[in-house]
């Protein structure tokens, strides 16, 4: 199954970092985008690749998510230490999984 996506709100950001395209993103104390962390509240993905000061378009919604390893569709979403999806997490699942991975790379659709 292929991923897709429906994006709802959009909203751009000054990149705190390197950020890879379809990576979870979180703020810093700065306002800046940066890439989402295990621990760190997620706002949304990134929609694009960039570098620190450039332009991060990020999205919420029906969205597209590199995974880290194999997440079953229907399954709780956690970000892992790099902004990827995961089925393995602590706290708050950022959302479900609405396609699978069978390992790491791949592109899975996540309804956040």
């Amino acid at each position: 199954m292929y991923a897709f996506e429906i994006p709802g709100m959009r909203f751009s950001l000054p990149a705190g970092g390197d950020v890879a395209r379809h990576r979870f993103v979180s703020i810093d104390s700065s306002s800046n985008g940066i890439a989402a962390t295990a621990s760190t509240p997620v706002v949304g993905v990134s929609m694009n690749q960039v570098k620190t000061g450039e332009v991060l378009e990020v999205a919420d919604g029906i969205v597209i998510v590199e995974a880290s390893g194999a997440v079953t569709a229907g399954a709780k979403v956690y970000s892992d230490a790099n902004g990827m999806a995961t089925a393995a997490g602590t706290g708050d699942a950022v959302g479900v999984a609405v396609t699978a991975a069978t390992g790491a790379n791949e592109l899975i659709t996540v309804k956040m």
